[in-house]
């Protein structure tokens, strides 16, 4: 039969692995029980420190096989179900409420504990049937962030939870809430650990408190600006990360205000001395972008194309004297930046029979978004800038090496590694910015002239974090487990897919939710057909 938008199959699927989550308790070593909170993971013995940031637990594998591959993952309900959890703030694109309030203690329902949720459209329309229903037995409001265009989008994934005893955690994740979402993709998520109220202490630190306030301040809503003040009264010493952030607005590299899109990636790989100036032709470095979606090019020229990563954020990441410039569109320059710069771009994105034969199937590319076939505009921009770099979410064929091979990515992940193939990592971001001109930043009217890329625009609200070694460390990939206890010395991240990740075969085809595939089937025996 032919797959259609939804499947009442899957949703009873779906279902059933939402309570294997409930059930299976062995595989969990993140405790958010009322009795133990959570704290930011501590430096161990030995200079090993564990991933910051964890994958969540995906319960579509068999039976015999879900602790295996869920190691030390995170379930849902570690993030709301707790008895503790007294009022809470859900920032999101995509929400499927009645399956997000199961998750949820049942004094939600009983001590009326508040529910906000942050999105670009409204969730609690008075046409659904079940609204009407759900606002009597919850407390639950919402609030709708202005979006300036219809390419816009709130895209950011984020959970900040008050609970009992005056803490906080922020959450900063991957995920939509929808069954799919959790039950059939690949995912990931940041947690601040419970902070509590005073002074912070740390640069990092107070940066990232700094810049977490300050996005909350771009919604220009008053409940959100109340959100803002009464987290600065917390203290956020101990989280080591960076906040990247997007928000609708214009910006310009060259003031001393605070940017968004690609400005804030700028601004905290030059905060941190991350950009690199490869004057050392014996190091060849390595850049990838692993998305979920890759939309219309960052600008066009004729018959020519420039991509998000390989003309924007590649130049951005190799800046030499601080000197950011972009790139003309067209493949060549990406080919003479690369000779320059001596480093090879590449996009993890998942390929048609990776789709295919992923535990969910063809359900799963609901979640993979790319046309490449639309107009000699995209079938260009797939061959400029797309189809030379493309490499396998699976490179690990039938063995399970990460435990998320036959499961598709919805996580984004960018990273550089140290010009030592992947042994190590120089910097590692997890959130949501997909490869679009809306999430990083697009041209403002004729700013790009003489390729100078300081004045820009964003139209989406996009979160993610930035991870760095922490002193005296160097940052490595894990698999399957969140650190490596032979690797001394190192600060880990857990990687859903192995590295170095393989180049897609001449016969290997991306997954586009806009071709007919015909008699094929995916591993539900099911088939593809527009």
């Amino acid at each position: 039969m032919s797959l259609k938008r939804t499947s009442e199959a899957f949703k009873a699927a779906s279902d059933h692995w939402a309570k294997k989550q409930k059930k299976d308790n062995s595989v969990i070593e993140i405790n958010s029980s009322d009795s133990e909170d959570h704290q930011p993971l501590p430096t161990i013995p030995g200079k090993i420190v564990p991933s910051p940031i964890k994958l969540l637990y995906n319960p579509s594998y068999p039976e015999n096989e879900l602790k295996h591959v869920n190691q030390e993952t995170v379930r849902i309900q570690d993030l709301i179900g707790s008895k503790s959890l007294v009022e809470t703030f859900q920032f999101n694109f995509n929400v499927d409420l009645p399956f997000f309030l199961t998750f949820l203690d049942s004094s939600f329902t009983n001590k009326k504990k508040k529910i906000v949720f942050i999105t670009g459209s409204r969730l609690l329309d008075p046409e659904f049937d079940e609204t009407e229903f759900i606002k009597s037995k919850f407390n639950i409001s919402e609030v709708v962030a202005n979006i300036p265009n219809r390419f816009g989008t709130h895209h950011s994934k984020m959970m900040i939870n008050f609970f009992e005893n005056d803490t906080v955690e922020i959450v900063i994740m991957s995920a939509n809430i929808t069954r799919l979402d959790f039950g059939g993709l690949t995912q990931m998520v940041w947690r601040s650990g419970r902070l509590k109220k005073g002074s912070t202490q740390g640069t990092k630190s107070s940066r990232f408190k700094l810049d977490l306030l300050s996005y909350l301040k771009k919604y220009n809503k008053s409940r959100i600006d109340e959100l803002s003040s009464r987290l600065d009264e917390y203290d956020f010493s101990g989280i080591n990360v960076d906040l990247i952030a997007s928000a609708p607005g214009s910006y310009d590299l060259n003031d001393s205000g605070r940017h968004y899109g690609y400005g804030s990636l700028y601004d905290v790989l030059k905060r941190n001395n991350l950009l690199i100036q490869n004057s050392d032709k014996e190091k060849h470095y390595n850049v990838l972008a692993q998305v979920s979606a890759i939309s219309y090019p960052f600008s066009t020229e004729k018959w020519a194309t420039a991509g998000i990563f390989t003309h924007l954020l590649c130049p951005l990441i190799f800046s030499k004297f601080q000197e950011f410039k972009l790139l003309q569109p067209g493949k060549d320059s990406i080919k003479t930046h690369q000779h320059e710069n001596n480093y090879t771009p590449s996009i993890v994105f998942p390929t048609v029979d990776e789709v295919a034969q992923s535990n969910v199937g063809f359900m799963a590319g609901q979640a993979i978004h790319f046309n490449y076939t639309k107009s000699f505009v995209h079938k260009n921009y797939f061959n400029q800038a797309i189809r030379p770099y493309l490499r396998k979410w699976n490179s690990s064929g039938t063995s399970i090496i990460t435990g998320r091979e036959k499961v598709v990515p919805h996580v984004k992940l960018y990273m550089c590694d140290n010009g030592d193939d992947w042994k190590t990592l120089k910097w590692c971001y997890m959130g949501s910015h997909n490869l679009s001109k809306q999430a990083w930043g697009s041209k403002k009217g004729n700013a790009f002239k003489n390729d100078d890329p300081s004045q820009y625009e964003v139209s989406s609200y996009e979160l993610g974090v930035l991870v760095t070694p922490e002193e005296g460390t160097l940052l490595r990939p894990s698999y399957l487990k969140d650190e490596n206890v032979e690797e001394q010395n190192s600060t880990f991240i857990r990687m859903p897919f192995k590295l170095p990740a393989k180049t897609y075969s001449d016969k290997d085809l991306p997954w586009s939710g806009h071709v007919n595939y015909g008699e094929k089937t995916d591993t539900t025996g099911r088939t593809y057909n527009i």
